[in-house]
């Protein structure tokens, strides 16, 4: 299984106009705030050196990207840091994405709707009828969660939201992602894939959000994202 996305560029000065409102604008500074304390709260592993460190956030998404250098392997390595679910509130993830299958959607909903809005209306439904109480950054990173393995892009979610990566290459599982990063060039992440059958289920998954079908009959497919990057994926 072999995958690789070409990103598309993203204007900073278009994703300003996006926003909509004031409390749209405040709500998404919430997020970079969360993605700050993340950057903040990050421990070094043994035997690295961090090189840099900055927070990617926007709205729901909040991560922060950490260059690390082992000077032993003269390698650096892309850390992606995500906010830590503690059991409960991974547990809280599983239910609700298990319950979202059955959460009937209207046509007019996906008229008027963006999928984000729609999926944050199912999820607060799901946990308002189980009597589930989040508080604060608790319900924001199991929102996270629950968004990027649904609608988003599961672990490379991430990635796909750094400005700084201009393409993302997956050579099979167990196998570390790569990224192309602006100012790095090609560099190793510590994202990978347990399993084949995991792998293959994202890339299938990834198929469908563009439209496409893949399988060991049509193994190869080039296609568009819905953010306008291109994808080459190829099965077996």
């Amino acid at each position: 299984m072999r995958l690789k996305i070409l990103k598309k560029p993203k204007s900073k000065i278009f994703e300003e106009l996006k926003k909509s409102s004031r409390a749209e604008w405040l709500q998404e500074e919430s997020f970079r705030t969360l993605a700050k304390r993340l950057e903040q709260d990050f421990e070094i592993p043994e035997e690295w050196i961090q090189i840099e460190s900055y927070p990617v956030s926007s709205k729901y998404i909040f991560v922060s990207v950490h260059i690390l250098y082992r000077e032993d392997e003269n390698e650096y390595l892309y850390y992606l840091n995500e906010p830590k679910l503690d059991f409960v509130e991974n547990e809280i993830v599983k239910e609700v994405i298990n319950k979202l299958e059955y959460a009937p959607i209207t046509p007019e909903e996906i008229k008027t709707k963006t999928k984000k809005e729609l999926l944050k209306e199912k999820v607060d439904k799901i946990l308002d009828d189980f009597r589930i109480k989040l508080e604060g950054s608790s319900y924001y990173k199991v929102f996270y969660y629950i968004l990027k393995n649904t609608i988003l892009f599961d672990k490379i979610t991430g990635l796909m939201f750094d400005p700084q990566i201009e393409d993302i290459s997956c050579n099979g599982y167990n196998i570390p992602i790569y990224v192309f990063h602006r100012k790095y060039g090609n560099v190793k992440t510590n994202i990978f894939f347990d399993d084949p059958d995991e792998l293959d289920a994202f890339v299938v998954k990834l198929a469908q959000q563009c439209g496409k079908h893949i399988s060991i009959a049509e193994p190869m497919v080039d296609a568009t994202m819905p953010d306008g990057s291109r994808i080459q994926m190829t099965l077996g």
